[in-house]
């Protein structure tokens, strides 16, 4: 009996061994498992800051400080009224976002003829009679800016600001012509030939813009610009005027719609994590 139990424990202890075997043997012919594919980190969403402008407008204009050499050399020169029509407005532009709040740009715009008219009258005590000028023509202007611009937080897309800026406005009097409206001056006609200069330019602005994509954005805004001294050459006439000199300051309200374009994708801040209480 002990014998039998003996042989029996032997064959239990075989089995074991052989199935242990088996097993490492079928796992050795088993191909390894495959390394885990790397974590791909996305690429950082990238904003150059640069974009494009464009503007459409209309200026209001307006003159300080008009005088004609007139008033020095007849005598009971009186003013009876002067002033400028208004002016279509294009330009373009190219700028940098800088960061959510300042932004800059270069705008260059041509603002086309805007209407200038004037009336003098005088009494002549030689002649005993009145006499007087009616006076028009036009001022174009191309004006050239550098801008800044400080954004004022953004609410569902709409961003408010405020600016200004400096540059260079080049203003042409263009037809200047002068017409006699009194008998003194027997209908003397004279016309002046066009004069051109360049001057100081400078602007503030306020206005709201809205994001229809987050690269597009339109613009509606107010600007007041002051563009400098206009003056006209000397007037040559047939009879009656003496080589006289228009002159004034010329300044504009302006509205403008501008479209902006800004380039690359720009940057969307990530929501804020979530924190419990307990």
């Amino acid at each position: 009996m002990a014998r039998s139990s003996g042989t029996m424990q032997a064959i239990i202890l075989a089995g074991a061994l052989a199935a242990g075997t088996i097993g490492t043997a079928a796992a050795a012919d088993l191909p390894a498992l495959p390394p885990p594919p790397p974590l791909e980190t996305p690429a950082p969403i990238q904003f150059n800051g640069w974009y494009l402008r464009g503007d459409v407008g209309a200026g209001l204009n307006w003159m300080q400080n008009f005088t004609s050499s007139d008033a020095y050399s007849v005598p009971g020169f009186a003013y009876n009224g002067s002033g400028l029509g208004t002016q279509a407005i294009i330009g373009a532009g190219v700028g940098y976002q800088f960061n959510n709040w300042f932004r800059a740009d270069i705008t260059g715009e041509y603002r086309t003829g805007s209407k200038f008219w004037a009336k003098e009258t005088y009494f002549n005590p030689v002649s005993g009679l009145n006499g007087g000028d009616g006076y028009s023509g036009s001022v174009r202007s191309a004006v050239v800016l550098a801008n800044g611009y400080f954004d004022l937080g953004t609410w569902y897309g709409f961003t408010p600001f405020v600016g200004g800026g400096v540059g260079v406005a080049f203003n042409q009097f263009h037809g200047l012509t002068d017409i006699g409206l009194g008998p003194d001056n027997f209908g003397a006609y004279g016309s002046a030939s066009d004069k051109s200069s360049a001057q100081f330019a400078w602007a503030l602005m306020a206005g709201i813009d809205y994001s229809i994509t987050p690269n597009w954005k339109v613009e509606l805004s107010y600007r007041y610009l002051d563009m400098g001294k206009v003056s006209s050459n000397r007037i040559a006439c047939t009879a009656g005027c003496t080589g006289e000199v228009q002159s004034f300051r010329m300044a504009s309200n302006d509205i403008r719609v501008g479209v902006r374009y800004l380039f690359g994708e720009v940057p969307i801040s990530p929501p804020l994590p979530v924190v419990s209480k307990y």
